[in-house]
Formats: structure tokens, C-alpha cells, sequence
């Protein structure tokens, strides 16, 4: 019998009561029960309304500042994404200028895609200098 209603009394908990669990320090957790029980409060109710005044009145929220590009590392790393992309457009462009038919190498397109290959091969050349 006692044990069929411990089992109906967790089924209950289970469904209308969420645990939660979190970890602190051990002297903390000893001096918190020893409040509590010099209180004659139990932990349970003391951290339920900590909760419940939280919820009530949260704090408002700091709004982080944006560094940007404040530190060396995160322009060294920006500086090596674009300069990335950059690789990728000059191999494409590349790609499409040895795809020229032969007939068309000495036409415009051919030497606006040559003239796009050097710019990008100056611009990834910059941006390797730029950090070193």
C-alpha cells in the first residue's frame, strides 16, 4: 500500500514539478543549510521564492558593447577570411579566363578577366603583408 502511493505521489511530482539541479561549493551549501535550519526554514521554500522574486523582478539586461575588430587577432583572422574569399574569386575568374576559346583570348572579356586575375593577386598580396 505505502509503496503504491509513493508511486502515484511520484507520478504526480513528476508531471506538475520540474527539478533543478545545479552545484556550488561546499561551504556555501553547508552555511545555506545551517541558515535555513537556524531559520526553521526549509532550503526548499527559501529557494523557491528566490526563484519566484527573480522571475518577478529580473535584473535588466547589460547590453555587451560590440569590440569589432578591436583586438590583432580578430583582424588578423577577418583579414584571412576575406583574403580567402579573394582566392576563390581569382581561382574562378581564372577558371573562366582559361575557358576563353582560343579564337577570343585577345578580345575584351579575355583581357578584363586578366586584368581582374592581377588586382586580386595584388589585393591577397596586401593582405598578406598586412599582419606579418
Amino acid at each position: 500500500m505505502a509503496d503504491d502511493w509513493y508511486e502515484s505521489r511520484k507520478r504526480w511530482n513528476a508531471a506538475n514539478y520540474k527539478q533543478i539541479n545545479f552545484a556550488v561549493r561546499p561551504e556555501l551549501a553547508d552555511a545555506f543549510r545551517a541558515a535555513c535550519e537556524q531559520a526553521k526554514t526549509p532550503m526548499r521554500e527559501v529557494l523557491i521564492a528566490l526563484i519566484s522574486e527573480y522571475c518577478a523582478n529580473p535584473p535588466a539586461v547589460k547590453e555587451q558593447k560590440d569590440k569589432g575588430y578591436a583586438s590583432r587577432r580578430v583582424r588578423r583572422k577577418a583579414t584571412a577570411i576575406i583574403s580567402e574569399q579573394l582566392k576563390k574569386i581569382r581561382d574562378s575568374e581564372e577558371n573562366y579566363m582559361h575557358n576563353i576559346p582560343e579564337n577570343l583570348q585577345g578580345s575584351s572579356r579575355y583581357d578584363s578577366a586578366d586584368q581582374t586575375i592581377e588586382v586580386l593577386n595584388e589585393a591577397i598580396g596586401v593582405l598578406a603583408d598586412a599582419f606579418q
